[in-house]
C-alpha cells in the first residue's frame, strides 16, 4: 500500500509540477522521506532502544522525542553551523557552538530520558551516564552525517556559483567584443575630426573633441583588463568630469565639486567600474536653468576606497521613461558581485531630493 502511494505520487503528480517547482521542493521531500521512513522503521521493527522496553506495546514516545532532537541537531549544524561560521572561517567559533550542540543536545535528552520515560519504558534502572554516553553516540552519528551533509551541499553550491560566474564574465567579455567596432570607428572618427577644428582654428571643438577622443582611447585600449592603477582611473574621472562641464551652458548653473583624497599609489581596481555612477550623477543632477550641485568624492584609507557620489534628482519625464534607465548601474552592481565578492559594500538612497551613492572596496 505504501509503495502504491509513493508510485502515485512521484509518477502521477510529479510529472506534472513545474521544473522550477520540482528543483526547488525535491531536496526538503526527499528529507522528509527519509526522516519518516526512519521513524516508521523505529516504531514498527525496534524493539527495545537501550534501557527502553515495549512493556505497554509501543515506543512512539521515546522515538518521537528523538526523531525530533536528532533532525534539530542535523540541520542545526548542516545549514546554520557550517555557513555562518566553517565557510566564513570562523573556525573557533564553529568549534565551540559544535561542542555546545553536542552535549547540550545529549543532556537534554538524557535529562528527559532519566527523568521522564525509563519509570515508563524500563523495568530496570539505567544509570544516568550509561544513558548519557549510549545518546552521546548516536548524537556523534547525527553531528558527523550532517557535517558530511553540510559541507557537500556548500561546496556543490558554490561550485555551481563559480560556473555561473565564469559564464557571466564569457558573456559580458563576448558582448563587448561585439561592440569594439563601432568605438574604434568613433575614434577614427573623433581623431579625423580634432585635425579639422584645429586646422581651422576652432580651438574650443579641439579641445571637446581631445577630451572625448581621450576617453574613447581609455576605453577601448586600456580598459580590457581585469584591474587597473587607480591612478588611471581617476584621470579618466577628471576627464569625463571636465568634458561634461564644458557641455554646460550659461542657463545650467551647475556647480561640480571632485576631491580625491589620501594615498592612492600602487593600488589596482577594475577598470570603468565607478563611471555609471558618475554618469547617473550628470543625467539625473542637471536641468535648464535650475541651480544644482554635483559631489563626488574619493576617500584611500588602510588600503580601502570610499565612493561618496550625490546629486539633486529633477522629475526628467524622459529619462524616468527611458527603457535604459538603471541599466548602467545594474549592471555595475553585478560586475561589483563578480570582481569583488565579499569586498565592497554598495548603498543608494534617494532622500529629500537628493540622491546619494556610497561604496566601500577592498583594494589590492
Amino acid at each position: 500500500m505504501l509503495d502504491f502511494l509513493i508510485y502515485f505520487v512521484v509518477k502521477i503528480n510529479w510529472q506534472n509540477t513545474p521544473l522550477m517547482f520540482r528543483k526547488k521542493y525535491t531536496e526538503p521531500l526527499i528529507h522528509i522521506a527519509v526522516w519518516l521512513i526512519l521513524y516508521i522503521i523505529a516504531i514498527l521493527f525496534i524493539k527495545t532502544i537501550g534501557p527502553f522496553r515495549q512493556i505497554d506495546g509501543t515506543l512512539i514516545l521515546p522515538v518521537t522525542v528523538g526523531t525530533i532532537i536528532n533532525a534539530l541537531i542535523f540541520y542545526s549544524v548542516a545549514l546554520w553551523l557550517i555557513p555562518y561560521y566553517a565557510i566564513k572561517k570562523q573556525i573557533r567559533k564553529f568549534w565551540i557552538w559544535l561542542l555546545v550542540i553536542f552535549v547540550g543536545s545529549t543532556f537534554i535528552e538524557t535529562f528527559v530520558d532519566f527523568f521522564f520515560m525509563t519509570y515508563v519504558y524500563s523495568d530496570v534502572d539505567e544509570p544516568f551516564i550509561s544513558q548519557f554516553t549510549m545518546n552521546g553516540f548516536v548524537h556523534f552519528i547525527i553531528i558527523s552525517l550532517a557535517l558530511t551533509y553540510g559541507f557537500t551541499k556548500n561546496w556543490i553550491v558554490s561550485e555551481k556559483k563559480k560556473q555561473e560566474l565564469a559564464r557571466e564574465k564569457l558573456s559580458a567579455e563576448l558582448n563587448f567584443l561585439k561592440t569594439q567596432l563601432s568605438p574604434h570607428f568613433l575614434f577614427n572618427v573623433l581623431n579625423m575630426a580634432y585635425s579639422s577644428a584645429s586646422s581651422s582654428g576652432d580651438e574650443r571643438t579641439a579641445d571637446i573633441i581631445e577630451k572625448l577622443s581621450g576617453l574613447m582611447r581609455y576605453i577601448i585600449y586600456e580598459s580590457n583588463v581585469e584591474k587597473i592603477g587607480v591612478e588611471r582611473e581617476i584621470e579618466y574621472i577628471q576627464n569625463y568630469i571636465r568634458l561634461q562641464k564644458m557641455r554646460f551652458a550659461k542657463d545650467i548653473p551647475v556647480t561640480v565639486n571632485f576631491e580625491v583624497n589620501g594615498n592612492y599609489t600602487g593600488y589596482r581596481i577594475a577598470p570603468l567600474i565607478l563611471i555609471s555612477f558618475i554618469e547617473n550623477a550628470f543625467k539625473h543632477g542637471v536641468k535648464l536653468e535650475h541651480k544644482s550641485e554635483i559631489n563626488i568624492s574619493m576617500s584611500f584609507q588602510n588600503d580601502e576606497l570610499e565612493f561618496i557620489s550625490q546629486n539633486p534628482v529633477f522629475k526628467n519625464t524622459q529619462s524616468m521613461n527611458n527603457k535604459e534607465s538603471g541599466i548602467g548601474i545594474k549592471n555595475t552592481r553585478k560586475r561589483l558581485e563578480i570582481m569583488y565578492p565579499g569586498k565592497h559594500k554598495l548603498s543608494i538612497n534617494k532622500s529629500d531630493g537628493v540622491f546619494t551613492v556610497k561604496l566601500l572596496l577592498k583594494l589590492e
